[in-house]
Parts: C-alpha cells; sequence; structure tokens
C-alpha cells in the first residue's frame, strides 16, 4: 500500500521533529544554576559545586576535593554527571558519545583561610567534543 506523497511527507516532517538536533563542538562558560542549550531538546545545566580544598596559607590533613555537579536534560530524561580536577571528563549517555571537558586551567584556587563568603561561586568553562 502506498502512501499518498502529502501524508508521506507530512510524516517525515512529524518525525523528524521528534529526533534530537546533532550537537556542536562549544566551548561553554558557565556560573551556577546557569544553563545552555546544545541542540533543540538538549540542555546542559551547572547546578551545583563542592568545595571542600583545604584553605590557601593553612596546612590541612586532607586536601580536600572540589566537585561541580551538572545536569543533562533532554530527550531520554535527566541525567546527572560531575567533574572536578582529578576528573575533568565525562562522557554522558545522554550526548550520545559527546564528551563534556572542564577546562582545569580557568577553575580559581582555593580562597585563605577566612575569606570565603556566603554566596561566593566558583565558574567552569566547559567544552563539549561530538567527535
Amino acid at each position: 500500500m502506498r502512501l499518498p506523497r502529502a501524508l508521506a511527507m507530512l510524516l517525515t516532517t512529524i518525525l523528524a521533529g521528534c529526533a534530537a538536533a546533532p550537537l556542536h563542538d562549544g566551548v561553554y562558560p558557565l556560573r551556577p544554576a546557569q544553563s545552555v542549550t546544545l541542540a533543540r531538546g538538549v540542555v546542559l545545566k551547572y547546578d551545583s559545586f563542592s568545595d571542600s580544598r583545604c584553605p590557601a596559607n593553612t596546612q590541612c590533613v586532607w586536601a580536600g576535593r572540589l566537585i561541580f555537579r551538572f545536569l543533562v536534560d533532554g530527550p531520554d530524561g535527566v541525567e546527572e554527571f560531575t567533574l572536578g580536577p582529578d576528573r575533568p571528563a565525562a562522557t554522558p549517555a545522554s550526548l550520545h558519545g559527546a564528551r563534556v571537558v572542564l577546562d582545569t586551567a580557568t577553575i580559581p584556587p582555593a580562597r585563605a583561610a577566612g575569606t570565603l563568603r556566603p554566596g561566593d561561586v566558583i565558574p567552569v568553562t566547559l567544552k563539549v567534543i561530538t567527535r
């Protein structure tokens, strides 16, 4: 059975609208709670960070860690992943093979003891690599 040409074109248009648009390489500077649209229907959000690094000019038993939390909201739902200086790259399943890489050179050093204020944020720069 052959579909009328107009119906076939309509179905093709509808099905094309359901597929996620391809991702493109890009560099994205973000602050906590900011997001960027990577493709139609795919949003990457810098959710939060946790900074337990040893403050500058102090001695610590444990060096601490810096962890950045991200969310990808796409056609497959919401996926969480984390990055940090010790793990600067991830390949979230919802990005279908694209890698997200943290530019560790843009991470500021730990603040000196007593200088951290509520509301201080740590911006990040991410690179999305599709190949």
